[in-house]
């Protein structure tokens, strides 16, 4: 079962697949798997349990198949512009129910398995990874991934981790800046350390660039500007959607740089279903400390900061004021009974940038009445 389990992600791109291929009405099948996929991880209940898998090769294969059905969404879709749509349609609704399909099933049903290829050493994952976050309009988010979030999460040199009073709205285009200008930077000294500039051919700048541009000039072949246009916001919405649920991963979350990784440092999403929607990258911390562990070896740290159901919690991160009712009395749990004193004095700094109450400034009756809550 456990080796099973993860093809359920294949489900996403199959029913977008058969929309496209059936065409009329049945274009909207591939955005139609969302209202259920939150139904089912509402109702999920909490899984703890370690996976018990003893054949890493066999397990991998499920990555594969995903990313292949992922990528063949779009192959489908570029098929069905080419050949057309049903006109009763009309002129707009399937290019949209398109455009939807492809923003879903690009976050999804592919960042899960696109990140864990990222962390492989062997350059056809990682170009399969990099191909999977190509398509969400981030070739290059490899480079910013493993060279500075990985070293810098939960402190303020690192774009991927939201501040406390940062609303999504500002977090996205704040990671994403940041996160370009970080890729380009890392390039430019990793090619003048080898004597060549940033626009030389061994650039992954200039390769993902190249691989972005084939994609909707791919797509403009198959079905010309309308084709073009939705491939387009697949990229466009991709991103942003994909930032919006990084903003989750270490909201509000401290760290003094240098100093161990902890459980108290990640947030884990460990619903039934997220954990198998997210290929276990939902077990964070243990991911965090061995980025090289591959996805079925990471066990559940339920110990550590949790967010129950992550598509819910995304949903509540676009409205902030229920964001930050949800949020403040987590974070106020995590000072009090998780931080240690460095942390907690980067806390109420935090706290008090945020406009947030000072409770690691209440009296010490006040605050154990808040650890007994």
């Amino acid at each position: 079962m456990d080796y099973l389990r993860y093809y359920l992600n294949c489900l996403l791109p199959l029913a977008a697949i058969a929309g496209f291929v059936l065409g009329g009405h049945w274009v909207w099948l591939g955005i139609g798997t969302l209202p259920l996929l939150i139904l089912a991880d509402a109702l999920s209940p909490q899984d703890y349990a370690p996976r018990r898998i003893a054949n890493g090769a066999l397990a991998d294969v499920v990555i594969y198949v995903q990313m292949l059905l992922v990528l063949g969404t779009f192959v489908a879709f570029a098929w069905r512009a080419h050949v057309g749509f049903d006109p009763a349609l009309g002129p707009v609704l399937p290019w949209l129910a398109s455009a939807l399909a492809l923003i879903w099933i690009g976050l999804v049903a592919n960042v899960g398995a696109a990140h864990e290829l990222m962390h492989r050493h062997n350059p056809l994952a990682a170009f399969i990874g990099k191909l999977g976050f190509a398509v969400i309009g981030a070739p290059n988010r490899d480079i910013s991934h493993t060279v500075t979030h990985h070293l810098y999460f939960d402190t303020e040199r690192d774009f991927d981790t939201a501040h406390r009073g940062e609303s999504v709205y500002r977090f996205v285009p704040r990671c994403i800046w940041g996160n370009t200008r970080d890729e380009i930077e890392y390039e430019r000294r990793r090619l003048a350390a080898q004597g060549h500039g940033l626009w030389h051919w061994k650039s992954q700048i200039l390769w993902g660039l190249v691989l972005s541009a084939a994609m909707l000039a791919g797509m403009y072949w198959a079905g010309g500007l309308p084709a073009l246009l939705v491939q387009a916001a697949a990229m466009v919405g991709g991103r942003i959607l994909g930032e919006a649920l990084n903003y989750l991963q270490h909201f509000g979350l401290l760290r003094v740089p240098g100093r161990p990784i902890e459980d108290r440092h990640t947030w884990n999403h460990l619903s039934a279903v997220t954990r198998i929607l997210g290929l276990e990258i939902t077990n964070h911390v243990e991911h965090h400390q061995d980025p090289d562990r591959p996805f079925y070896a990471l066990t559940p740290r339920p110990q550590g900061p949790q967010m129950r159901n992550i598509l819910l919690w995304g949903i509540a991160a676009f409205f902030p004021p229920i964001w930050t009712r949800l949020i403040q009395p987590r974070l106020k749990d995590w000072d009090l009974n998780h931080a240690t004193a460095e942390e907690q004095a980067l806390a109420r700094e935090a706290n008090r940038r945020a406009g947030w109450p000072d409770w690691l400034g209440e009296s010490p009756a006040s605050a154990e009445v808040a650890r007994v809550a």
